[in-house]
């Protein structure tokens, strides 16, 4: 079953480029388009797409505007969601993070990288699905999920447990009706340890759900801490590949 990409911007060409592009990627896409985030929301809901592609700067209704509205009031809150803008803006790009989004790209949108952001949230988003079905807990391979992903999915759901990861450094990520509580490594505690236990590139993760009695070591808002996890997950893969 083609999965469906709705796709989002008052431009015409840029939708037209944009549909020509995944639609040869050799992948099986169903392309839907919408001229702003009001069609958008509307087709969403009515098609239920797989992953969502949506300009920032538009009339009507904006991009963050949009990508809100879908975390907080749609049937598919979870659905990824990247955006595009024609300038590089650090605040835009925060607020677009604080809104729920799930990656970024920047105008002429580069094929590749284009193509490999879709293919991974698309990936993502069918191993969070199978996990969701899971009352008990559950596990997996880190190559396949991050735990930035991991603390997205239970945020959501605003599951309570400990994330057990093992890899290269060992620790456990805490979490309370989804916002995370505390962290720990082997050497260290907190956002320090949770920043360690993003960057790792491979490993095994077990979520335990249970309650959490441990003291708190992590102040800050779970969506602060996400964004600096995302700051430096997105360092890492434009480094690796340039």
């Amino acid at each position: 079953m083609p999965k469906k990409i709705l796709i989002v911007d008052d431009n015409i060409n840029v939708l037209r480029l944009l549909k020509i592009t995944l639609s040869k990627s050799g992948e099986d896409y169903q392309i839907i388009e919408a001229e702003n985030g009001e069609v958008a929301y509307k087709l969403a809901e009515k098609e239920k797409p797989d992953l969502i592609i949506s300009d920032v700067m538009m009339p009507k209704m904006d991009g963050i505007e949009l990508c809100m509205l879908i975390r907080e009031s749609s049937s598919i809150p979870l659905v990824p969601f990247i955006f595009l803008t024609s300038f590089e803006d650090p605040e835009t790009e925060l607020r677009g993070f604080r809104a729920g989004a799930d990656d970024y790209l920047t105008k002429p949108v580069e094929r590749k990288a284009l193509l490999n952001r879709v293919q991974r949230l698309l990936q993502r988003k069918q191993g969070l699905e199978q996990l969701e079905t899971k009352q008990q807990g559950f596990a997996g391979d880190l190559s396949e999920l991050s735990i930035v992903e991991l603390v997205q999915m239970l945020n959501l759901n605003k599951k309570s447990g400990i994330l057990h990861i093992s890899g290269k450094i060992n620790g456990k990520i805490y979490l309370k009706s989804g916002q995370l509580w505390a962290a720990s490594t082997d050497d260290k505690k907190g956002e320090p340890a949770f920043y360690d236990l993003v960057a790792l590139a491979g490993g095994t993760f077990q979520f335990e759900i249970n309650d959490v009695n441990t003291e708190r070591n992590i102040e800050n808002s779970t969506m602060n801490v996400v964004m600096e996890a995302c700051r430096i997950m997105d360092e890492t893969r434009h480094g690796e590949e340039g």
